[in-house]
């Protein structure tokens, strides 16, 4: 099995750079809900019955490169979801608290793209075929902190305007983030991150032009003697 958690489980550290044994504080019942997986997994792994890696997942930015599928919602509510809404909308984007202890006052992040943590799960697939490991936590992620302020200067790059921002106080429930360097997902899985923060901004803003066009409405059907479920979508996709 390959599990999808989260960096949400990591604790705040000096730096702000986190591994896989960094101390683990779930502020959130997302967080919990993810060790609490995580936990039950290296219970069920340990009776040799299942072999597992957990997957911790920075903050996933773009989409398929080839606008095949990308993010289901069509109103996130993370920092890129937001700026993009404020762009589009050409409304100033809300900074949410700028008094954390970072360089610049704001949060940080730590941004990966999509189609590198897909790579990821095949590399993870495969290599968990090979060894059999019992149980094993990797991270993902690009080694590089990015802060909220540097985000909205990378969107403005992308989209070849400077984006207008409001400072307002901290939302309830807030963290000041974390990166990851990636050493053990380079050594266990010869993966490491390819894509720029850039290509996923520019891949997320794509994907809002084509999300109605490709995901339509889906009516699924099930043959039980073929084996099929075929998913009618505006691309007429069929799965097996």
């Amino acid at each position: 099995m390959i599990f999808s958690s989260s960096a949400s489980v990591y604790a705040s550290h000096p730096g702000f750079s986190v591994d896989e044994e960094s101390r683990l504080v779930a502020a959130s019942p997302y967080a919990r809900t993810k060790l609490m997986f995580e936990w039950i997994l290296q219970d069920l792994a340990a009776t040799g019955r299942m072999n597992v890696v957990s997957l911790r997942y920075f903050n996933p930015v773009g989409c398929d490169p080839l606008m095949r599928t990308g993010l289901q919602d069509p109103t996130p509510t993370h920092a890129l979801g937001k700026l993009i809404e404020a762009f589009q909308k050409r409304e100033p984007f809300m900074v949410t608290g700028v008094d954390w202890p970072t360089p610049d006052g704001t949060a940080i992040r730590d941004y990966i793209h999509v189609w590198d943590l897909a790579r990821a799960h095949v590399a993870a697939a495969d290599w968990l075929l090979e060894t059999r490991e019992p149980c094993v936590v990797i991270n993902l992620g690009t080694g590089r902190g990015t802060s909220v302020r540097e985000l909205v200067d990378a969107f403005g790059s992308v989209v070849g305007r400077p984006i207008e921002i409001v400072e307002v106080e901290r939302r309830p429930g807030d963290v000041v983030g974390c990166y990851t360097t990636s050493d053990k997902a380079r050594r266990l899985l010869g993966w490491e991150a390819e894509k720029t923060l850039a290509e996923g901004i520019r891949d997320s803003l794509a994907w809002t032009r084509y999300r109605d066009e490709v995901l339509g409405d889906p009516q699924l059907t099930i043959d039980l003697d073929e084996g099929w479920v075929d998913v009618e979508t505006d691309m007429n996709v069929a799965l097996r």
